[in-house]
């Protein structure tokens, strides 16, 4: 039973701009809405992430992925074998994204996590979340709760509680290429991703 008050919570969080750190069905995340670029500019900060370093965007729907990316036909066929799950999948950028998040491309990496609390805060909050695993920049991506540096939590506003489902990122795949290339193994097995296997 997902508690609807503090889905509420969450969601007045990215609303005001809050850093906030939560679980998801890979690793541990952290995360602003899209719609502050204050926020995001400050995510970056804490993380000590490299500007020219893109960071990818959680949506709740596929609608919120047409909005900020140009998603083939062969998208789409990845989207529905694989969302919600753990699949990030990296496509041409609109101008609606903030072009901190773009790196030094022009692209934009979307995803729709398996996680039900998740996917209702991304409802209600009807905008995509700037997201990255809960570590500084080099260091592990966290899947445990223990696992999360203090000093982040810290630095945090709000952490939504709940547990991870996997010990490994997401895989990534980058669309704009022909064929696809795969940036980052992660949950769902390289093997597995062409649309025919």
């Amino acid at each position: 039973m997902i508690d609807s008050s503090f889905v509420n919570k969450a969601v007045l969080a990215f609303r005001k701009g809050k850093i906030v750190i939560f679980p998801t069905d890979t690793v541990w995340g952290i995360g602003v809405s899209i719609e502050s670029l204050e926020a995001i500019n400050r995510l970056y900060q804490i993380k000590k992430r490299d500007s020219s370093r893109p960071t990818a965007v959680l949506v709740g729907l596929i609608e919120q992925a047409r909005v900020l990316g140009e998603i083939s036909n062969q998208g789409i066929a990845m989207i529905n074998k694989y969302w919600p799950g753990g699949l990030t999948i990296v496509v041409k950028a609109k101008n609606i994204v903030p072009k901190l998040i773009q790196g030094n491309g022009q692209k934009v990496g979307l995803r729709m996590p398996n996680n039900d609390l998740l996917l209702a805060i991304l409802g209600k909050l009807n905008c995509g979340i700037v997201a990255s695993s809960a570590n500084f920049s080099g260091k592990p991506a966290p899947w445990q709760k223990e696992m999360i540096d203090p000093r982040l939590i810290d630095l945090s506003d709000l952490v939504i509680k709940g547990e991870t489902l996997a010990s490994l990122p997401s895989t990534v795949i980058d669309l704009t290429m022909e064929p696809y290339q795969v940036i980052r193994s992660g949950l769902i097995p390289s093997g597995k991703l062409p649309l025919d296997k």
